[in-house]
């Protein structure tokens, strides 16, 4: 989506929390020549203004006064999740470009009406997901699509890096309740696996879910067990935790002709010697403990040193997006996947049932409500309903 007017992206931020400073600073110190912070925004108390003094630039109480001041040629999203629709859909309709923090919403509805308010805007909406240009994660996908594995058979990650104490749940109201994160693990933490775990993987068709709060006193759930179902051959299980120790991520990908693993930093490539599809057949021992396995080489794959930080490896393509046409990291249909494959993993465990895909976005919303209903204890205002409200006046549904 090339503008032949274009010459620099102007950022507007949206939330001048935690992330949103962080972009800002992220940007402003490249001194680049196609991309700079034109202004910020933030309705909450003097958190814009106090944001526009630290960094030299414009702040508004007002988002829409932002998006209308002509300051402006993109707008960052980057205010807690619930609101990421109704602030990208008065961005698109502004003709504003979108990039949208992770997760893209926090239910699949808004995710989808904020990625088609930008197409039918003629914007571009760009997905934070920058787990994605980790040199690992591209060079696990590089290998997987060129065919080094043969047909995949089963896709394994297990996340247990994302450890937390409950002094990091007690920090603030919102963390580990129904009302303020409207999830936890799964909609807080490990969305960024969960999409490398697709865009890698590949889309399932099923999902089944499990799900528990383990040792912390929250309300939300900080255990999860995914298991995906693919048509054909291919299964796939993800499992993410906050509540284990050491930690780390182990990503397993087991094809017809080979094997990945990355852990601990390492990635270890085994290649058979003969694909297992036709090793089941050509093999002529009926005893299972002589069958003669085909030959298994294993090495350590060398990957390549980051270059730069993470977030400003999805600003640059998305700038060049906006000035060239060239392809983006993650676009904001690319985003979707992840919301829903975690939105159907909550319908999954508290139904207790398989959820096909597509998933129903009511029931979604169904199920959110009965939890926040059911299961928060202060009783305070729900952002996810809140939220929806918003929308429901943009979009009139």
């Amino acid at each position: 989506m090339a503008s032949k007017t274009l010459k620099k992206v102007r950022f507007g931020i949206v939330g001048a929390g935690y992330i949103g400073k962080w972009h800002a600073q992220t940007i402003l110190k490249q001194r680049s020549p196609k991309m700079t912070v034109g202004a910020i925004a933030d309705s909450f108390g003097d958190a814009a203004q106090r944001a526009g003094e630290q960094f030299g630039i414009p702040a508004f109480t007002d988002p829409v006064k932002m998006f209308e001041s002509g300051l402006i040629d993109a707008v960052i999203v980057g205010t807690p999740h619930f609101w990421h629709a109704p602030v990208a859909i008065q961005a698109a309709r502004a003709g504003l470009h979108v990039m949208c923090e992770k997760p893209l919403a926090a239910t699949i509805g808004p995710a989808r009406a904020m990625v088609e308010a930008c197409r039918k805007n003629g914007v571009a909406m760009g997905s934070m997901l920058q787990l994605r240009t980790a040199p690992a994660m591209r060079k696990i996908k590089e290998m997987v699509d060129g065919g080094r594995l043969g047909d995949l058979l089963r896709v394994s990650l297990v996340c247990t890096s994302w450890y937390r104490t409950q002094a990091y749940y007690a920090s603030s109201p919102w963390r580990g309740t129904w009302n303020g994160e409207g999830g936890g693990i799964l909609q807080n933490q490990a969305p960024h696996q969960m999409d490398v775990f697709q865009w890698i993987g590949g889309m399932p068709s099923s999902v089944t879910s499990v799900m528990s709060t383990r040792l912390h006193d929250i309300e939300v759930e900080n255990t999860a067990h995914v298991v995906f179902g693919y048509e054909g051959e291919k299964t796939g299980y993800f499992f993410a935790t906050t509540s284990e120790l050491p930690g780390g991520d182990t990503f397993t990908l087991v094809g017809d002709r080979g094997t990945l693993v990355w852990e601990n930093n390492t990635l270890r490539f085994g290649q058979l010697a003969q694909p297992v599809s036709k090793h089941i057949f050509e093999c002529q021992e009926p005893r299972a403990d002589f069958i003669p396995a085909p030959r298994c080489t294993w090495k350590e794959v060398k990957i390549p040193a980051r270059s730069g930080g993470s977030h400003i490896n999805v600003f640059r393509p998305f700038v060049d997006h906006l000035l060239k046409g060239t392809p983006m990291v993650a676009s904001g249909e690319d985003g979707l996947n992840e919301v829903e494959l975690a939105n159907a993993a909550y319908v999954s465990a508290f139904k207790g049932r398989t959820v096909q895909l597509p998933v129903d976005a009511e029931e979604v919303e169904r199920v959110l409500a009965k939890l926040e209903k059911e299961r928060s204890r202060d009783g305070g205002v729900s952002q996810r309903a809140e939220a929806r409200k918003a929308l429901r006046k943009l979009v009139g549904s």
